[in-house]
């Protein structure tokens, strides 16, 4: 049986006899696709919930002593921040959060599971399922089918870096198509549930509407900047750990069940699924920071200029982040790392499988 083909970028099917199985990269485009959709379906509905609690984590620092949710965070845990002009999510001075009786505070992974459940409902553990569906198929077919044709393509296709540089790009293209509607995503998963906010994806849709109006189109791409940041670092850490790592583990599990068609796609699958949550996890870590900057510029205004205020020069990413680490402390750039982590290395691991073992079945059509 034929190599998965996938670290090394070789057209390993180009002396394919009749009846032999076509090596992975022999597939067409299309089955790249179908292959791409199928991990991005199971990975949204599985792991939602962990974008949910890691996004109310992030907003917990910008919380002030307000009315609207001074019943569940005591004066001690509010806000830290001591910039002159405290910011604070969107929510709380518009039409979504009148008196929400559910803002518990989430402490940790599983007790976010738990109170945002209690107090919300279990369907809020999965509030944006639909744009993240919307956002993933798309996003992936563009970053799996763009890596593995820039990665064909490139012309440093045998040098060490290749998927370094080849899975920025494809990142690069992926996160900016479908940056509005993460942005949206963003918000609707921050919002607190009450009573009266029944309409918010109707009411972020509308006041989104009225920002283009207001300010022009840029505001839909509010935070991609740092999300490049975050996701191209991310995407570039991630190929270049998951094709090392998919190479060893595929000598080991060669050793341990030698060359069959038995054992095929078990070790495809296999190797594929360990290298995927290592590497994930790895760039994760190493990432978190800009995710944490991302959430909060998403979730807040001050990076807006207000109508009237003199003009004022745009901070830096570096100095957004560094403003959060002094004003809160650096552990404020690892908040939500947790359920980060519990979500990436699972997605990792789920998404890069199920691609490989379809187009392992698509090869051997």
């Amino acid at each position: 049986m034929t190599s998965t083909g996938f670290a090394t970028g070789q057209n390993l099917g180009s002396k394919r006899s009749p009846g032999v199985a076509r090596a992975p990269s022999d597939i067409t485009v299309a089955q790249r696709m179908l292959s791409a959709c199928s991990g991005s379906v199971v990975t949204s509905l599985i792991l939602t919930p962990f974008d949910v609690v890691r996004i109310r984590i992030q907003q917990q620092e910008i919380l002030p002593s307000n009315p609207c949710c001074s019943k569940h965070f005591p004066q001690d845990l509010g806000r830290k921040t001591t910039v002159q002009s405290p910011v604070e999510p969107f929510w709380i001075q518009k039409h979504y959060c009148e008196a929400p009786e559910s803002c518990s505070r989430v402490t940790s992974t599983f007790q976010g599971f738990q109170v945002i459940s209690k107090n919300e409902g279990i369907a809020t553990l999965w509030r944006g399922l639909s744009l993240t569906l919307f956002i993933a198929v798309p996003a992936n077919i563009i970053y799996f089918t763009g890596y593995e044709y820039i990665r064909d393509h490139s012309p440093i296709a045998s040098n060490t870096l290749n998927p370094l540089v080849c899975g920025s790009l494809a990142r690069l293209m992926a996160a900016t198509s479908v940056a509005p509607v993460e942005l949206l995503k963003t918000r609707l998963q921050a919002i607190p549930t009450d009573a009266n906010n029944t309409k918010m994806l109707t009411n972020l849709v509308r006041d989104s509407l009225s920002e283009v109006k207001q300010r022009g189109l840029g505001t839909l791409f509010t935070g991609l900047q740092i999300t490049l940041w975050r996701d191209v670092p991310f995407s570039g850490i991630y190929w270049s750990c998951y094709e090392s790592f998919k190479t060893r583990y595929k000598k080991l599990l060669q050793n341990i069940a030698p060359e069959s068609s038995q054992f095929a796609d078990w070790k495809v699958f296999t190797s594929s699924f360990l290298s995927g949550s290592t590497a994930g996890l790895i760039a994760a870590l190493l990432t978190h920071p800009f995710d944490v900057g991302k959430t909060r510029m998403q979730i807040t205004g001050d990076h807006i200029q207000k109508p009237g205020e003199p003009y004022k020069k745009k901070p830096s990413m570096f100095s957004y982040l560094y403003k959060i680490g002094k004003n809160e402390g650096m552990g404020a750039l690892y908040s939500g790392l947790g359920p980060r982590a519990l979500k990436i290395a699972p997605s990792c691991a789920i998404m890069i499988s199920s691609y490989e073992i379809t187009k392992h079945f698509f090869s051997n059509l």
